[in-house]
């Protein structure tokens, strides 16, 4: 299971770095505008965020009721 949620947590980090791009660069919200297949990375990208984020999340809260 570490395997896991060490596979989970390096995607929710290339999503989190994939949109501070996106926020900053102009060129890659047009192409994400105008592009069918970059449109399918940004809701991948969108996916790997909140889903990560919240197998991440739920995980912390399981090791902190074991304790």
């Amino acid at each position: 299971m570490r395997k896991f949620y060490l596979a989970v947590g390096a995607i929710f980090i290339l999503s989190v770095i994939y949109f501070i791009v996106y926020v900053n660069s102009l060129t890659l919200q047009t192409l994400v505008n105008t592009s069918t297949v970059w449109g399918g990375v940004h809701i991948a990208a969108d996916v790997g965020l909140f889903g990560g984020g919240i197998t991440l999340i739920l995980k912390f809260v399981s090791i902190l009721r074991k304790h």
